[in-house]
């Protein structure tokens, strides 16, 4: 009998908030399992480990100031601070302080971690994200996002809960990124290069053209974008991007209240 077609992985941001949910009430379903028939309570022996459903359930709130509040009060009262699944805590909270643009304390907390937490993998692709951040390394920051949410997704990664977490978290950071990018672009150009909106909001050249359709008046002579009002006319004062569909995670609506001279 011939099988179906696979289903697609999730794309948009409700899909992978449902699908990490799904995971994380599935975790909880088996160890809840596991402790009525067992004597032994192998993940209430773990603070890290009790923690981290409660920071699965804020997460997807998208409530990433509660997740930091949660996550720093118990990573700094945990134990066995070199545990591998203190990984559970301190993942989501650097990437709760990506999401708010909070980066100093983001540092602090990879600071925090001893060696051995600290050349994970895991760690090791967090610390190149926030970097790129700090420096503001555009096209870098796309790409070592993407790279991170590729690590989390290979087969031998070790928690399915927290790659679906991470992938959220993360897909989070980028369209608030992107936001608040577009947001500043806005402000500085009454028009900007198709290369250039490349390297500052991550797209490809097609996807640009593509979104070019809402609010956008793109011009094939000097191969830039311009704002256009309803009318038509040329806009300086607001600026919208509507993102291709396949792209659903990733709206990019920025108003400027303020007309920028050229």
């Amino acid at each position: 009998m011939a099988q179906g077609p696979p289903t697609p992985p999730p794309m948009s941001a409700t899909e992978l908030r449902d699908e990490a949910r799904d995971a994380n009430i599935s975790t909880s379903a088996t160890l809840d399992s596991q402790n009525s028939e067992s004597a032994v309570s192998l993940p209430t022996s773990d603070p890290y480990l009790q923690a981290f459903p409660q920071i699965c359930d804020l997460a997807l709130r998208n409530d990433f100031s509660a997740v930091v509040q949660y996550a720093e009060l118990h990573d700094l009262n945990g134990v066995d601070d070199k545990n591998y699944s203190r990984l559970l805590l301190v993942t989501p909270l650097i990437l709760a302080y990506l999401v708010l643009d909070d980066l100093t304390p983001a540092q602090h907390v990879l600071t925090r971690l001893p060696e051995n937490l600290l050349h994970h993998p895991l760690s090791q692709a967090l610390t190149h994200l926030l970097a790129s951040t700090l420096e503001r390394k555009y096209a870098n920051i796309y790409s070592r996002a993407q790279a991170l949410c590729i690590l989390v997704q290979e087969p031998n990664f070790h928690d399915a809960t927290l790659a679906k977490i991470v992938t959220f978290m993360t897909t989070a950071f980028v369209e608030s990124f992107r936001q608040k990018t577009f947001g500043l672009l806005s402000k500085a150009f009454t028009s900007i290069r198709v290369s250039q909106a490349q390297t500052y909001l991550g797209f490809t050249r097609e996807q640009l053209l593509s979104a070019s359709t809402g609010g956008w008046q793109y011009d094939s002579v000097t191969d830039t974008f311009r704002p256009v009002d309803a009318t038509g006319a040329i806009d300086s004062t607001k600026l919208t991007v509507a993102t291709p569909s396949s792209l659903g995670t990733f709206q990019l609506v920025a108003n400027c209240l303020t007309k920028v001279e050229v």
